[in-house]
C-alpha cells in the first residue's frame, strides 16, 4: 500500500525545507528527522501496543509501550537514509536502529516476527529498494514497511503494486526522476562533502 502524504499541510511546510538550496549541513539533518518523526505516525499505526502500569507523577497509572517480542527493526540506508531514520526512531520509544550500508548488511539481523522499517531519503528507479525487501523478507519479518522523504511516482507505484504486503509509507510524491550529482547529492548535502572530489566521482 502506497500511503502518499504529499497534500498534507504539515507534511508540504517540513518537507519543503528539505528542498532549499541553502539547506545542508545539520540544518537539513534536523530537517530530515522532522520528516522522520512526522512519517512514524503511520509507521506507529502497524505496530503492537499494550498498556502497562507505570509511575506517574500522582502515582501508580496506566501506560503504554511497544509488546515486548515485537520491537520494530528500523533500517537506515546510508547515507542519506540516516537522518530520517533516526526523526523515526526517536518518535517510536523501544524501536531499535541499526545501518544498512552494503549488500548483505542485513542478512543476519534478529528481524523474525518484527516490523521491520526500511528509510531512505529518495527512491528514484526502486530497483535498489526491490533488492533490500526482498532480502529482508528472507528473514521472516512479521511485515516490511518503507518509509521515504520523496519518492518518484511512476517506481513507487510500481513497488507497491508489485509488493502489495509491503506499506510504502512517502513524505513526498514527485513526478519527476531526479539524481543529484555533487553539490546536489542529498547525502553530499547533510554530511557537508559537496566539494570533495570523491562526490563527483561518485556522481560520474
Amino acid at each position: 500500500m502506497l500511503i502518499d502524504r504529499t497534500s498534507e499541510p504539515l507534511m508540504q511546510l517540513l518537507v519543503d525545507s528539505t528542498r532549499r538550496a541553502g539547506t545542508a549541513g545539520p540544518a537539513l539533518a534536523q530537517a530530515h528527522r522532522a520528516v522522520g518523526r512526522a512519517l512514524a505516525s503511520d509507521i506507529a499505526r502497524a505496530l503492537t501496543i499494550e498498556p502497562v502500569e507505570i509511575d506517574h507523577v500522582a502515582g501508580k497509572s496506566q501506560g503504554v509501550r511497544l509488546q515486548p517480542g515485537l520491537e520494530p527493526i528500523i533500517i537506515a540506508i546510508l547515507r542519506a537514509g540516516l537522518f530520517l531514520a533516526e526523526g523515526i526512531w526517536d518518535s517510536i520509544p523501544g524501536s531499535v536502529l541499526v545501518l544498512h550500508r552494503n549488500a548483505g548488511d542485513s542478512d543476519h539481523l534478529p528481524a523474525a516476527g518484527h516490523p521491520v522499517v526500511l528509510v531512505d531519503s529518495v527512491i528514484n528507479t526502486g530497483a535498489s529498494m526491490m533488492s533490500l525487501i526482498h532480502d529482508v523478507t528472507k528473514l521472516r519479518p512479521a511485515r516490511v514497511l518503507v518509509a521515504v522523504l520523496v519518492g518518484y511516482r511512476p517506481a513507487l507505484e510500481g513497488l507497491s503494486g508489485a509488493l502489495p504486503n509491503v506499506d510504502f509509507v512517502v513524505g513526498r510524491v514527485s513526478d519527476r526522476t531526479y539524481v543529484g550529482q555533487g553539490p546536489t547529492d542529498t547525502g553530499a548535502r547533510l554530511f557537508g562533502t559537496t566539494s570533495w572530489a570523491t562526490e563527483k566521482k561518485r556522481s560520474a
